[in-house]
Order: structure tokens, then C-alpha cells, then sequence
């Protein structure tokens, strides 16, 4: 309601204004006057005020002029004839009288070769594909789009020197054409010759980093793998400074008389050691401390070792990842990992040793995707008794992330899926299939994407076992600050008689929100969520739970610090009517 009285406020002022006429009138006349023309000539015309006398009138008139003259070149009009007159009204104005004259066309384009050419093949190639030709408009944009192809085209040919030198124009105005003519010097071609790690001075293992390198030693010289490299050294993680450029000096001559250039390396490695911590605090879980513990490059090839330790009223962790990114290639694996875990919550106790493998490929910054192993030997209790199981399960997952940041997407889309068969036994033997999925949406409302539309849709089911017979981590619940807001944690789904959450074996969840920037570091936000957990393999929103608020945002360089406050829109005996979450990071 407050934007529509917003909008509703500006329209009125505007219309309160007191209308103001063009300070400068244009009239066309001529065969070559096109709405094309008239509609840009008009949009290039500086905006300004009345004039209050003849001379501000006069130059207001000439900047005109101006503007449309550079406007009319633009669009192949070379021999344009503009009149400047002044109205003798109050106030006084400027009026243009405008004849485009004719649209020049190219005359004979040619492209000369100065010093040592290209390969014959090269430069018949360049010439035959050359964007502009004669009898086209002569537009001066694509004669200088033309520039920018012939040395990018010579460069994915091999020639990383190559410049237009200069750039000949002839007009012909009787003809109404112009002709155009590159000079051109290609420079040598460049075969990549050896790729120089400064071991010295880095404490990475050049064997690690050669397996970054994506061009063979020996082939031509190609600027898009040049630039693929400088990518994959930045993407590691390491390094302060990386850049791989060409040697300035040739290392030889190649059999086909090219040149020989070896890729030099330059680096400055950034601290090996960082230490994080962060916290949480819910009405329904209580405080959170989180304590991360990062060494890189442990191995000296690339690795991380992270140690996080989380202390909670709910859960006690200690987790081990130890991570070896392009183990096996470029892009391609390995992350190993431990822990061990204390969990007491209203649904369950369990304690649990974990220890897992997965092998992970990297095909873009935007898509993931792993499989693996992971064992289990586990203690839990919940309203059905005690267990204790062995559960050894396989798993794959993906993710495909199209959104503007990692930390506070404001645009863009991301999803995630995630299937895992697992057999657990000890008390009780059950084979199963764990998966789940979610997928996420930012629509920006502006340009400078203050006001942001995000919605969640998050939905998972457990095939092969009854609710009772899964590991009780293994459930599906919903409730919380994670989940469904206004709802403690697990608070949604199946209850024993007492009110104890019992899980289910299916989940759909879905939230919407609302986010608002009012300062560069302050945001807003109001939302709803909504979450259905069922003791079948399918559930439905037929028994969901609502949840509505609104929560305040900081931004920080590790993500938005996050306050909301939700109420549950349709609570049962056991729900609480108000709950406040506290957290990093937005809840989607």
C-alpha cells in the first residue's frame, strides 16, 4: 500500500509542474529524412532549460547543432546541412532546420599489411570475412568494430602483437562514399614455449600447478587459454597476485620459423592460516557458536584443511574436511572427511561418528557436482526407544548457482538436488533412498536491485523404510529459522501424544520475501513461509503450516547479519505465538 501511494505522490507532483516546451525546436526537411532519424537526432539533444535571453538562447542553440551533427555522422550522414535560427518570442528560442543530406556508403575496404604479414591463408581469411564491405552504410561504429575484429581474429591466429597501426578515411561526396583502409601489423606468431614457476618463492609445488596449465607446450599461441589459465590460478584461492603472461623476449625459433615464448608466472601467496567464527541465537534453539579453523595448502598442492567446532544448546560438532581440489585433473577432486556429533533435540538424542569420501568435478564457477561414500556408527534415542546403527550410505549431488553473489543474491536463480541409498543396520536393518531438492529465485523490482523478490521451494522424500525404521537424522522435519519461520526447530509434522516431534518421510517447503534496501548497509524484509511434513512418501500442503514476518539486514564483507521476527499463522497447542531468529547470512 505504500508504494502505490508513493507512486501515487510523485504523479501528482509532477503534474504540478509547470509544463516547460523543448528550448530548442528541430524541423527536417530533404529525401532522406526517416523516423530513424528524426527519433535519434531528437534523443541527442542536450536537456535544458527555457533560455531567458537571445544569447543563452544562441548557444543553447549551437550545442544543438553540435549534438545533432555527431548524431547524424553516426548514422552514415556525412554532408548534413543544419540552420540555426532564434525565434523572436518570449522567451526567446532556438530552432534548427535540419536536411540529413545523403547516407554515405563504403567505398573499396582494404586491409594492407605493414612489416612482417600473416600466412597467406591468414590474411585472405580476414579479408574474406571482414565484417564491413563496400556499398554498406558507412556507419562509423562498425568501421571501428571492424578494427577491433581483425586484431582479435589475428590473435586467436596466433599473433598476440598484432595491432591496427592506422586507419585511412577518403570520402568522396559527389560519389557518397568513403573509403576505408587498415594498416595493419600482425607481428610475429608465437608458439607457447615453457611455463616458469617462480619455486623460489612460493611455497605451492609447481607439479600442482602445471596440472592448471590448459595449452600445450608447442602449440599456438591462443589468448582465450591464456586468460583460461590466469582464471584457474585465481580460482585456487592462493594467491594474492597471479598472472601468466607472455615472455617479453623469444626463447627460439620453432622449425616453421614462429617464434618461441615462454609463460612467465608472477605470484604473491596469500596467509596460509585463517580463522573464523560466527553465532546464531533462536526463542527455539537457543545460542550457536561456530569456530572454523582453515590451513591451506597443508600438502603444498593446492589443499585445504578445515576444522569447525560448533557449540549449541541443541548440538555439539567437530567436523574434519580436508580437500584436494584438481587431484586427479583440473577440475576433478577429492574431499575427505570426519566428525563427530552430539545432538539433543526435542525430537531425538544421537551421537554419531561419521567419516566419508566423495569425488568432486568442478565444471564451471556456476556447476558442481560430487558423488561418494560416507559410514556411519551411530547412538540415538527418540519416543520409539533406544538404537544403536552402523549406517553406510552412497551419495550424488549437484548444484547449479546462475545468481549474482554466493553470500546476498539479488538476481538470478540456484538449485540443488541430492540422492542418497543407504543401508543401516546394527539393532534394526533397513535399505533406503534419501533424496532431496530445492530450488531458489531472485527478481531485482530496480536497476539498482534495492527491492529484490526471493522465493524458495524446497522439497524431499525417503523411499524403501517406514518413518519409524529411518535413522532419526535421516527424517524429514521443518521448523525454524532455516525453514519455516513463527515455528520452533522441527516443530512441524507427526507428534507423539506428549508433543514430541517424531519426523516424517516426505517435506515440501516453500517461503517468499519481500527484501528492501533503505541504506547502503540496512535492509528490510517481510516474509511468509509455508512447510508440510508427512509420514508418507509423498506429503502435500494439505496439513502445512504458515508462518509470517518481518526482519531487519546488515550488511558485512562475510554476508548480512540477519534479525527476524515470525509468528505462526495457523499454530497448534504446542507453538509458541512469537519466535526471533538471529543469524549470518540471508535465510535463502
Amino acid at each position: 500500500m505504500k508504494i502505490h501511494a508513493t507512486v501515487l505522490i510523485t504523479a501528482v507532483t509532477l503534474m504540478a509542474l509547470p509544463a516547460a516546451a523543448a528550448p530548442v525546436s528541430v524541423d527536417f526537411t530533404g529525401d532522406n529524412v526517416t523516423d530513424e532519424v528524426e527519433e535519434d537526432v531528437r534523443g541527442a539533444l542536450p536537456d535544458e532549460s527555457r533560455a531567458k535571453t537571445v544569447l543563452e538562447a544562441r548557444r543553447q542553440g549551437r550545442r544543438a547543432v553540435s549534438a545533432a551533427r555527431k548524431m547524424l555522422n553516426s548514422l552514415g550522414h556525412y554532408d548534413p546541412q543544419i540552420d540555426l535560427g532564434i525565434e523572436s518570442t518570449e522567451p526567446p528560442a532556438a530552432r534548427l532546420r535540419i536536411d540529413p543530406g545523403p547516407r554515405f556508403a563504403l567505398g573499396p575496404v582494404t586491409v594492407d599489411f605493414n612489416g612482417t604479414p600473416p600466412t597467406s591463408a591468414v590474411a585472405e581469411e580476414i579479408r574474406d570475412a571482414l565484417p564491413v564491405s563496400q556499398g554498406r552504410p558507412a556507419i562509423p561504429s562498425e568501421v571501428l568494430e571492424a578494427e577491433r575484429w581483425i586484431v582479435t581474429q589475428l590473435r586467436e591466429k596466433g599473433y598476440p602483437f598484432a595491432e591496427v597501426s592506422d586507419k585511412r578515411l577518403l570520402g568522396d561526396r559527389d560519389a557518397e562514399t568513403i573509403e576505408v583502409t587498415y594498416l595493419v601489423q600482425a607481428g610475429p606468431r608465437v608458439r607457447f614455449g615453457e611455463t616458469h614457476f617462480p619455486e623460489d618463492e612460493i611455497v605451492t609445488k609447481a607439479s600442482y600447478l602445471e596440472r592448471l596449465v590448459p595449452y600445450e607446450q608447442g602449440g599456438l599461441y591462443d589468448p582465450e587459454k591464456l586468460s583460461a589459465f590466469n582464471r584457474r590460478l585465481a580460482e585456487t584461492r592462493l594467491f594474492r597476485v597471479a598472472r601468466a603472461s607472455l615472455a617479453e623476449e623469444p626463447s627460439g625459433i620453432a622449425e616453421d620459423g614462429t617464434e618461441i615464448r615462454d609463460i612467465v608466472i608472477t605470484m604473491n601467496e596469500r596467509e596460509r592460516n585463517t580463522i573464523a567464527a560466527g553465532a546464531s541465537y533462536s526463542t527455539s534453539e537457543g545460542y550457536g557458536l561456530n569456530l572454523e579453523y582453515t590451513r591451506r595448502n597443508l600438502s603444498r598442492r593446492g589443499d585445504t584443511l578445515t576444522s569447525e567446532i560448533t557449540v549449541a544448546e541443541l548440538e555439539q560438532s567437530l567436523t574434519v574436511v580436508w580437500r584436494r581440489p584438481n587431484e586427479l585433473g583440473y577440475g576433478r577432486g577429492l574431499v575427505l572427511n570426519a566428525g563427530a556429533t552430539t545432538e539433543q533435540t526435542d525430537a531425538y538424542d544421537r551421537q554419531a561418528l561419521e567419516v566419508g569420501a566423495a569425488f568432486e568435478v568442478v565444471k564451471s564457477p556456476e556447476f558442481t557436482y560430487s558423488y561418494g561414500v560416507t559410514g556411519e556408527i551411530v547412538r540415538e534415542e527418540d519416543d520409539l526407544g533406544e538404537r544403536d546403527l552402523q549406517i553406510l550410505s552412497v551419495f550424488a549431488d549437484a548444484r547449479l548457482d546462475k545468481t549474482d553473489s554466493v553470500l546476498d543474491p539479488r538476481k538470478g536463480w540456484r538449485a540443488n538436488g541430492r540422492v542418497s541409498p543407504a543401508y543401516s543396520f546394527g539393532d534394526e536393518s533397513n535399505p533406503y533412498v534419501r533424496s532431496v531438492g530445492q530450488v531458489s529465485g531472485y527478481i531485482p523490482f530496480d536497476e539498482d536491485r534495492r527491492f529484490v523478490l526471493a522465493g524458495r521451494l524446497k522439497a524431499g522424500a525417503a523411499l524403501g523404510a517406514n518413518a519409524a525404521d529411518l535413522p532419526v537424522d535421516d527424517r524429514f522435519y521443518s521448523g525454524g529459522g532455516g525453514s519455516v519461520r513463527g515455528y520452533a526447530y522441527q516443530a512441524i509434522g507427526p507428534r507423539a501424544d506428549d508433543g514430541t516431534p517424531l519426523g516424517g518421510k516426505s517435506v515440501v517447503e516453500a517461503s517468499l520475501e519481500a527484501r528492501y534496501q533503505i541504506r547502503p548497509k540496512i535492509g528490510v524484509v517481510a516474509f511468509i513461509d509455508a512447510g508440510s511434513v508427512s509420514i508418507d512418501e509423498f506429503s502435500n500442503f494439505n496439513d502445512a503450516r504458515y508462518g509470517a514476518g518481518i526482519g531487519v539486514r546488515y550488511s558485512t564483507p562475510v554476508g548480512p547479519i540477519r534479525l527476524d521476527v515470525a509468528a505462526p499463522l495457523n499454530p497448534t497447542d504446542f507453538d509458541d505465538p512469537v519466535q526471533i531468529y538471529i543469524s549470518i547470512g540471508q535465510a535463502f
